[in-house]
């Protein structure tokens, strides 16, 4: 008699996020519905998180476990890395737009403005860390989700530029450009699952 093979590390991740996704969405939901005083950015962001856990779930869920593909050491550093410059960058974003209008320094502006892509940049430093320390294999997976992903995301802001400028659709500019970078995660998120899915 074999004994079961353990649940995929992946999947229960998926499982964590689809319980957090949940219970974001229902404490979103208890808010909207007892019409608590609170801002409409908190709902927004409980309601983000929640979906954003859900969506994170399924991710997970389809991805192939690859907890032996990558030394454990090296995913954890790259783990820890993320969470706190991601975790950061939302706490700022939280505040980002009272700081602006509270300071009247154009220096200050300037420095307040850019502090959300300096944290962008510490993830994209971690990113490029943990590719350039994986085994080719490792190495072959991220670099060709991340290259399928650069090239869809520019054809849709391609195809998007088009429609502005044909005035089919209205896009604010600044938000347009803020997108860029949650859009190359999101796409590079979807597009690994079948990359790694062809390797291992």
């Amino acid at each position: 008699m074999t004994s079961a093979e353990p649940f995929p590390t992946c999947r229960r991740k998926a499982l964590w996020s689809l319980g957090f996704g949940l219970l974001s969405l229902l404490v979103a939901a208890g808010m909207w519905q007892a019409r608590l005083p609170v801002g409409d950015w908190v709902l927004g962001l409980v309601t983000g998180l929640g979906v954003g856990g859900l969506f994170a779930a399924a991710l997970l869920w389809f991805t192939p476990d690859m907890t032996d593909a990558v030394p454990k050491r090296l995913a954890k550093r790259y783990q820890r890395d993320v969470a706190w410059s991601m975790g950061t960058y939302v706490l700022v974003m939280l505040f980002w737009k009272r700081l602006l209008d509270m300071v009247d320094a154009v220096w200050l502006k300037w420095l307040i403005a850019l502090f959300p892509a300096l944290l962008v940049c510490w993830v994209m430093r971690a990113f490029v860390t943990y590719v350039r320390d994986s085994d080719e294999m490792q190495r072959r997976i991220e670099l060709e989700s991340g290259a399928i992903a650069a090239l869809l995301v520019s054809a849709v802001y391609l195809a998007l530029g088009f429609l502005q400028s044909a005035k089919l659709i209205d896009v604010h500019a600044g938000s347009a450009l803020i997108m860029v970078f949650p859009a190359m995660c999101l796409m590079y998120g979807i597009v690994k699952i079948f990359v790694a899915r062809r390797y291992l």
